[in-house]
């Protein structure tokens, strides 16, 4: 074939009503809606194909929708704003030095360790400040490090540029903003993309209640954490600076930049096989850049046990590859244009200002907040959350499947400089807690293999795969024929705990034989009648693709005796 062959060939135009008809048939009968359309969190239906025609129907909506994103956003690089730890002034001086030698492009400060700071310390600080912007975190007892402004030249204070956050009203150069919207506690809390959208609009609007508008705007910074579900959260961070236009419009107000300052989500975050943090503290990283993100904190894939230099290098270059490598730092917008991104911001759009109405009628964000309104339909979704990962609809790798039991696990917490981390409600938690049961548990469990083992592998492996998620190492028989040898073979290992696998017809065919001491469960789907005709042989539950992990393990984990 010749070049001017291959440039005139032409490809036959399919539409989506092709493509469906394809998927139905490859999906053999299933239904299309409930198999190929997933219903995120927030109640929004992701679509399994997004085409030009979707867009196009959104009319003019679209290039308006990118227009306030871009607005929003003057600057298509972010900041590099990872943590120093110190347990000094001196040494947060000289650590912060060389993590901007290094790429930081903050000066990040958490003030939950105290320091106490001398002149020569805070001329130092001030060199670094006039240079490189402020992220600064307060406690309402650790002001001391403000006294910094201090010792910056008058004629260098507008050059002092970021942000701080502070539990209290504190006084700061011009163009250091000092008043955050912060949804990262409705994060923490389980909220949704929805509810954190939402609250912020309502916390704005309080804000602005007695206030000058273009005086506040300019004060005001908001931050957000990011989590795994990587195009849901794009879409967050964008669809805020559509409705943060829309808010401004209905103040008779043309948008203000309000900086975004973004982290890594410690919701997903798991103690168990913590090197995953490290994936998804990238896909999160990632997420938050593409969707806008003007500074960006990764925690270290150890943080809910102690950091230490090497992960904490490991984070900051997380960043630092992406600007590298993917080259999205000269780009304002990289989403823009996607047909599911746009989509899925401007669902989100509606979703949450109609949700910030709600609050509104509600009586605004302080009182749905002292009525316990807001936490309690926070709470509703942080159970339907926890009831996705005990079922394994949403997958946590390493913690709720891939599951290493011999896995040391350490017990050290998050320390008391991030006491905002300590109450975060994290998905891995009951997951820790039955692999910390499982270190003082003795239970001597088993996978008996009703047929032969080439027939019944995915069974097995799915099975020793459940048990791994609590910490249980089973023993796996050999192919046991007959109910008596199953008997013999529970007796002589003493066995705790069993399951049987094989196929129904093989399973039925030796259970009105059993006769053994130990809970004896199934592997696969069975009718609860039957189960129930069963249970005098012992035959006590099943285990099975959808079965809710946490609640079934704490179960076999009680059959366990205390270790010594």
């Amino acid at each position: 074939m010749t070049i001017d062959s291959m440039k005139k060939t032409k490809f036959p135009t399919r539409t989506y009503s092709d493509w469906q008809q394809a998927a139905e048939k490859a999906i053999k009968g299933k239904p299309f809606e409930e198999t190929l359309k997933t219903p995120t969190i927030e109640d929004v239906t992701l679509e399994p194909l997004y085409t030009k025609d979707m867009l196009d129907q959104l009319g003019d909506y679209v290039p308006a929708q990118v227009a306030a994103i871009q607005h929003g956003k003057h600057q298509p690089s972010w900041l590099v704003s990872q943590e120093v730890m110190a347990d000094s002034a001196q040494e947060y001086l000289s650590l912060m030095k060389d993590d901007i030698l290094r790429g930081n492009e903050t000066v990040v400060y958490t003030g939950f360790h105290k320091f106490d700071w001398t002149n020569e310390q805070l001329i130092e600080l001030a060199e670094m400040i006039v240079q490189y912007p402020i992220y600064f975190k307060l406690t309402g007892d650790d002001q001391n490090i403000l006294r910094v402004f201090d010792f910056v030249a008058p004629e260098h204070l507008p050059q002092v540029q970021g942000v701080i956050f502070s539990e209290e009203t504190v006084k700061a150069p011009d163009n250091v903003r000092t008043q955050l919207v912060d949804t990262v506690p409705i994060h923490h809390a389980g909220g949704t993309a929805v509810h954190e959208l939402g609250v912020a609009l309502s916390i704005l609007s309080e804000r602005m209640e007695d206030a000058d508008f273009s005086n506040t705007a300019k004060n005001t910074w908001i931050r957000f954490a990011i989590d795994t579900q990587f195009f849901q959260e794009i879409a967050k961070l964008r669809a805020f600076r559509v409705l943060w236009q829309a808010f401004s419009s209905a103040y008779g107000q043309e948008a203000p930049t309000i900086p975004i300052f973004t982290e890594t989500s410690v919701r997903s975050y798991s103690k168990l096989d913590p090197y995953v943090n490290l994936l998804r503290a990238g896909n999160s990283t990632f997420a938050a850049v593409l969707g806008g993100t003007d500074a960006h904190t990764v925690h270290p894939h150890d943080f809910l046990t102690a950091p230490d230099p090497s992960s904490r290098r490991i984070a900051r270059n997380v960043q630092l590859v992406i600007k590298e490598e993917a080259h999205v730092s000269h780009v304002i917008d990289p989403a823009a244009g996607s047909y599911f991104i746009e989509t899925l911001t401007k669902e989100y759009v509606e979703a949450a200002w109609n949700y910030f109405l709600e609050i509104e009628e509600a009586g605004g964000y302080s009182e749905v907040i002292k009525s316990g309104w807001l936490t309690d339909d926070i709470q509703a979704k942080w159970i339907e959350r926890e009831k996705n990962v005990a079922t394994r609809k949403q997958s946590l790798i390493g913690t709720n499947i891939y599951a290493n039991p011999q896995e040391p696990v350490k017990d050290a917490k998050i320390d008391d400089g991030h006491l905002e981390y300590m109450t975060a409600k994290r998905l891995a938690t009951p997951f820790e807690n039955l692999r910390a049961q499982s270190k003082v548990t003795t239970l001597k469990s088993a996978i008996v293999l009703v047929e032969p083992l080439k027939k019944i592998k995915a069974q097995i492996d799915f099975v020793s795969g459940f048990l791994a998620v609590g910490g249980i190492e089973p023993l796996i028989s050999t192919y046991l024929a007959t109910a008596e040898e199953i008997n013999q073979f529970l007796a002589d290992e003493n066995i705790d705990y069993a399951v049987l696998c094989g196929s129904k017809e093989a399973v039925a065919a030796i259970i009105p034989q059993l006769k053994a001491d130990a809970c004896i469960d199934l592997a696969g789907k069975y009718p609860k009648e039957q189960l129930s005709e069963w249970a005098e042989f012992g035959i006590r539950d099943t285990l099975y693709s959808g079965k809710h992990m946490t609640a079934k393990l704490e179960k076999i984990l009680a059959l366990g005796k205390e270790a010594l």
